[in-house]
């Protein structure tokens, strides 16, 4: 359960915890006993061979059961989760769940939580409603689209000035990845992973109040410009970084053949 969070070996932002919340007349699923098993798997590194459950919350699980509470209306199943690092997860995880039918139809009944931490307390929360194709052969959901920053400053990203804004990107080495600032607040992350001397970018994270303004092509530019200094070779498994790349050939030679996400 997600009240003891065991940290993995490594550095970076790892899963920290997750709830799956229903509402509505689903919520005769969790309370009348009747049969729920949920599950998140990902392929590590992209590889289909390593594939994972990451998180999971089943009715036949009696601890699962006894975690269960009721929270602003909705149900609340705190979910079993893994202590994945988040740079070692692909650009999508397959989300599953198989309940009792008639159930999953109304938009909004069924929404899932996933909770990114790192060692300095920084934190990024993946929030999304179940789409129709979690109830079949699994919805294949994306990450870095969903994720946002936890204590992101959206009233000012509102009100500053999209034609001057103060930019910057810091790289935080120690927990491998770029942060991307304007006039001071965080607005974007570039999350990678290095394996002796090897690194991959898995994902991109532009805040949503701080989308649509090209600021992922700055922190992607800046990322791309400071791994070119390190002694390296690089893979991309990033849309963002793919697209960026696309645009500008100038970095084609940086990055070594990318392997599918």
């Amino acid at each position: 359960m997600t009240d003891q969070v065991l940290r993995p070996d490594g550095t970076g932002f790892y899963l920290a915890g997750g709830e799956l919340t229903v509402a509505g007349v689903a919520e005769q699923t969790i309370t009348g006993g009747l049969a729920v098993d949920f599950s998140v798997t990902a392929g590590l590194f992209g590889g289909a061979d390593m594939d994972v459950m990451v998180a999971s919350w089943s009715s036949a699980q009696t601890d699962d059961l006894s975690g269960v509470r009721s929270e602003h209306g909705r149900k609340v199943l705190p979910l079993r989760t893994q202590p994945v690092m988040l740079n070692s997860l692909p650009s999508s995880v397959r989300v599953q769940l198989r309940t009792a039918a008639g159930l999953q139809d109304t938009e909004g009944v069924w929404r899932l939580v996933l909770h990114f931490r790192n060692d300095a307390g920084s934190g990024l929360t993946w929030d999304a409603s179940l789409l129709t194709e979690a109830f079949g052969a699994g919805w294949l959901a994306p990450l870095a689209d969903l994720l946002t920053i936890d204590d992101a400053d959206g009233a000012q990203a509102a009100t500053s000035t999209p034609a001057s804004p103060a930019v910057t990107v810091v790289h935080h080495s120690d927990d491998e990845y770029y942060e991307l600032l304007v006039d001071g607040q965080q607005a974007g992350l570039l999350v990678y992973h290095v394996i002796g001397s090897h690194l991959s970018i898995t994902h991109t994270v532009i805040e949503q109040t701080y989308r649509g303004r090209g600021l992922s092509w700055a922190l992607v530019g800046h990322a791309l410009d400071d791994i070119r200094t390190k002694s390296v070779t690089v893979s991309n498994y990033c849309g963002v970084v793919r697209r960026f790349v696309e645009k500008n050939p100038q970095y084609r030679d940086l990055l070594s053949l990318p392997r599918p996400a």
